[in-house]
């Protein structure tokens, strides 16, 4: 399964000039009917996972998003 992240939210002064820092991401390439989103707490990252049945809590300390989205990947492996 491949996962990749898309900017979705950002922090800081400006996104224009340059200034801001991505603190939220969409995650694409899910199976159908899941979503999934990655986002900055503090200084750690989490992921929060839904579907139509169920919204799950945001998960994890990860200390990149590119580590949330392997977490992620590896829970949603585990729930197949």
């Amino acid at each position: 399964m491949k996962l990749t992240l898309q900017e979705a939210g950002w922090a800081g002064a400006d996104q224009a000039d340059g200034s801001a820092r991505v603190s939220e991401y969409r995650v694409a390439g899910l199976p159908s009917g899941e979503n999934a989103k990655i986002a900055e707490y503090g200084q750690s990252w989490r992921f929060l996972r839904w579907n139509d049945s169920w919204h799950g809590n945001w998960t994890g300390n990860y200390s990149t998003p590119e580590a949330a989205l392997e977490a992620l990947r590896e829970d949603l492996l585990t729930a197949a």
